[in-house]
């Protein structure tokens, strides 16, 4: 039932005047007195409860994160002991991996080698670039070369026929003609070799630009492997990086498991031994489970005050941070987490502290704890109906300042069902219950107040 924990709590309140009731409750075939039962009433009145939700708690490293190693290899040093402060990155200690460190180097030569290349490729582009331009003034000059030879034999191709004119018609010797002839002749072959040598320079321009963009092909060749002998110089400069052990955040050393020396060989599958543990301890969280009938009133926000016996019952105040957002299927309570700053330290991981959250039930119907009886862990109201009491079963739920808050009622023979809801119009019997019972004729007096 929900508030039964309330109820108990008011039950103490109550039983002075209830107690022999509680005790000895009145048979339902009682016979009813003749005289009807001067009693007071008084009728449900909506008001705000203020209560809180109290439960133990633990105080907690607001980090608390395990230091391992992730390849096997020695502790070659150590640099802090446990209870040292660190600082975020900070050296704690350093390992030997000889097998991690040859790699590296072997990684850094292989990029030294395939940054040569990259050099090498480029200055035989240089080369091929500088032969091609030397090339083309060769073809400028072997076609200028065409053309003269190209002019110098259509001049001795002319005076050729004429000179073999002017032999037939006796005006020249054989020996003038011969002359003629070479002379065409020679300048056939020079024209030839002229238009020879320009077909030999363009081939060697072809050549040189053929290299050219070898060159080119081998320079993005080497500049591939160049990237990936960085990308593999980087990956074992990043793995040589797992010799030094630091630390994750500023905190403090409260774990130490090696000493000089130690092999370790990280499990493969199983649960690794830490070298260290840090704990950050600037701040800390405060663990409090909340059951489940209180689980909707603790939420980010809401005001906490904090008692720490261990510390004189030092009084600390600050508000829900964040809470799991679902039960525990197995506790049925809701994680709730406590963010307390921490600078001097005092307060210690592993503290246990008493957590009271404030919460409040809005338009609570709430009547005076003396109008409630319990009996069989079973809380009861007479409800007066045309001048009789009629007992009733109530859900009671808050408990604030000798108030009670009644969530529900329906008759007092009736053990299922649903629960009817309180209007706030009805007249509760306040006091001396012990003497009613169902069906009692009463005699109202003025309204309690």
């Amino acid at each position: 039932m929900r508030g039964h924990l309330a109820s108990l709590a008011l039950l103490a309140a109550v039983a002075g005047c209830n107690k022999e009731t509680a005790l000895k409750p009145v048979p339902a075939d009682a016979a009813l007195p003749d005289a009807p039962i001067r009693v007071a009433v008084t009728s449900p009145k909506k008001q705000t409860l203020a209560w809180g939700i109290e439960q133990p708690g633990s105080i907690q490293a607001y980090e608390s994160t395990p230091v391992v190693a992730k390849f096997p290899g020695y502790v070659r040093q150590l640099f802090v002991d446990i209870g040292d402060k660190v600082k975020k990155g900070q050296l704690l200690a350093k390992l030997s991996i000889p097998e991690v460190e040859v790699e590296s180097q072997q990684k850094a030569a292989l990029l030294e080698m395939a940054t040569a290349e990259v050099a090498l490729a480029r200055r035989n582009a240089e080369v091929a670039t500088e032969t091609a331009k030397a090339v083309e003034p060769l073809i400028a000059v072997g076609r200028a070369n065409v053309d003269k030879a190209t002019a110098d034999s259509a001049r001795w191709d002319s005076e050729w026929k004429r000179s073999k004119d002017l032999f037939t018609k006796k005006l020249i010797d054989e020996q003038q003609l011969d002359e003629a002839m070479r002379q065409a002749a020679a300048a056939v072959a020079a024209k030839a070799a002229a238009e020879a040598n320009v077909l030999a320079a363009r081939a060697n321009l072809k050549e040189a630009q053929a290299k050219i963009a070898r060159a080119e092909a081998e320079i993005a060749v080497a500049l591939g492997k160049e990237k990936v002998a960085g990308a593999s110089a980087k990956l074992a400069l990043a793995l040589l990086d797992y010799t030094d052990i630091r630390a994750p955040f500023d905190g403090v050393v409260t774990s130490r498991q090696v000493h000089t020396g130690h092999f370790l060989q990280p499990s493969s599958g199983g649960k690794v031994e830490p070298l260290f543990v840090v704990a950050r301890l600037d701040t800390v969280r405060v663990f409090v489970e909340v059951p489940e009938n209180q689980a909707e009133k603790a939420v980010p926000g809401a005001a906490v005050a904090i008692r720490i016996p261990a510390l004189a019952n030092r009084d600390v105040v600050g508000a829900v941070t964040r809470t799991a957002g679902v039960l525990s299927p197995e506790s049925r309570t809701l994680r709730v987490e406590i963010d307390l700053p921490n600078p001097d330290g005092t307060l210690r991981p592993g503290l246990y502290c008493n957590v009271r959250i404030a919460a409040t039930s809005a338009d609570a119907q709430v009547v005076p704890a003396a109008a409630v009886l319990f009996a069989d862990e079973t809380a009861y109201c007479y409800q007066i109906e045309d001048g009789k009491a009629k007992k009733l079963r109530v859900q009671v739920g808050r408990a604030d300042k000798g108030n009670l808050e009644l969530l529900g009622k329906r008759p007092a023979g009736t053990t299922s069902g649903a629960w009817q809801p309180i209007a706030g119009t009805e007249q509760i019997a306040v006091g001396n219950l012990g003497a009613l019972v169902d069906g009692q004729a009463v005699q109202v007096e003025t309204p309690a107040k």
